[in-house]
């Protein structure tokens, strides 16, 4: 066998047998202790090791012919401009690297810059309302524009519009594909993916050529929550198929958030599921910076923009009017911008006593459990209200619905400041 063909190849070529994925391409590394030594030895031998030992069922193969198609593989790309990262190049996403069985393979077309570390994914259903469709688009907006990369799947629906809003401000974004990057799919994307592939990013672990198909998607959600140090699901049905990408993310130990949701309607069923599980509503963008703003400071980037936005860059801090854009209405006084969402969020935040005044009886309840303390875990809550923990889950998600109360990590509760 040639010493002169590249890693890449070795590892594209793997992926042309049939049955053979990250994982056994992993066994046969570790077995063989280096890609050369694979394609040294005898395809039945190999055969043999991954059918007996690893016990996976494949198909036959001739070492010539795959590399053959990998070499084609890597040719064709060239021609459609797309390039190729192996999992053990330097600019290989450091996220991605972490989870269990990453792509060997990445390709890509756009700017590799975007593959930074600050990453958030927002996803959601197909056939969003209207209210989800314009969190979306504003969520992924504020994100980019703090050189956050927002990551999503380039689908109809909830994705489309996360790409749309972060091309609106910085073009902080990278798509997803569950098929070769040079098939356009959605069709209707095509302006999205010309502005992605100009300065923004598109990635696949499939190459060139490959159609999409429906078993395609699952596995490349994966790689949406593993590029992401959280996902945000918009707005998920009680089976969406959404839902698959926050089961990777927790399972890679991704933060999960919600988008605030109409529990009473079945679209956000999901929604309601994972609040319950444990995931926080997300009102707007400054709940995420809070969260990972020790993490996210430590890309300059990040920090430019605080400085930018934020008085003394602490995001705290009241955000200077620059921070505030395209919004629904203008003060005349002072000048300052107030979106909608915020001017909502705003009018919920009024004085403690109008709280309590409006507050139903086990509202009131819970409420003056939860202000008794720093902070406060369901379990106790449940304890000392003697409710069932559903019940009181229940109560606690209007309460914090309302902005009077907030749910952190390991659902424990605190008083909204």
């Amino acid at each position: 066998m040639s010493k002169n063909i590249s890693i890449k190849t070795y590892l594209i070529a793997l992926n042309q047998i049939d049955k053979v994925g990250d994982k056994r391409i992993s066994e046969l590394i570790n077995h063989y202790e280096s890609l050369e030594n694979i394609f040294e030895d005898k395809e039945e031998n190999i055969k043999e090791l991954l059918e007996k030992k690893f016990k996976s069922q494949i198909g036959s193969f001739n070492k010539n012919e795959i590399l053959d198609k990998a070499e084609a593989i890597i040719e064709k790309s060239n021609d459609y401009n797309i390039g190729i990262l192996s999992l053990f190049d330097d600019d290989y996403p450091f996220n991605l690297k972490q989870i269990d069985n990453p792509p060997y393979i990445l390709y890509y077309k756009g700017d590799l810059k975007k593959l930074r570390r600050n990453a958030i994914a927002i996803v959601g259903t197909r056939e969003p309302t209207n209210e989800s469709r314009k969190y979306s688009f504003e969520l992924a907006s504020k994100l980019s524009s703090m050189n956050i990369s927002v990551i999503s799947g380039m689908a109809k629906g909830v994705d489309r519009e996360a790409h749309l809003g972060a091309i609106s401000s910085n073009i902080n974004t990278v798509a997803v594909l569950g098929n070769g990057i040079d098939n356009v799919y959605p069709s209707e994307n095509l302006q999205i993916y010309n502005k992605l592939s100009e300065k923004g990013l598109i990635v696949s672990e499939f190459e060139v050529g490959r159609k999409p198909d429906r078993m395609n998607f699952p596995r490349r959600n994966r790689i949406i929550s593993g590029l992401s140090y959280a996902v945000v699901m918009v707005e998920a049905a009680s089976k969406s198929g959404a839902l698959i990408t926050v089961d990777y993310a927790l399972n890679q130990g991704r933060d999960v958030y919600i988008a605030p949701y109409d529990e009473k309607k079945s679209c956000y069923f999901g929604n309601h599921k994972l609040y319950k599980d444990g995931a926080k509503i997300v009102y707007n963008y400054i709940d995420i910076l809070e969260d990972f703003d020790s993490i996210f400071s430590n890309d300059d980037d990040y920090v430019k923009m605080k400085l930018k936005y934020f008085e003394g860059g602490d995001i705290k801090s009241k955000a200077s009017k620059n921070d505030i854009k395209n919004v629904e209405k203008t003060n005349n006084t002072n000048n300052k911008e107030i979106s909608k969402k915020e001017k909502k969020i705003n009018k919920s935040k009024k004085s403690d006593n109008e709280f309590i005044n409006n507050l139903k009886e086990d509202e009131q309840s819970l409420y003056n459990i939860i202000k008794q303390t720093d902070k406060i875990h369901i379990d106790d809550i449940a304890e000392e209200s003697n409710m069932k923990v559903q019940s009181a889950a229940s109560i606690l998600m209007q309460l914090e619905i309302k902005g009077i109360i907030k749910q952190l990590s390991g659902k424990y509760y605190t008083i909204e400041k």
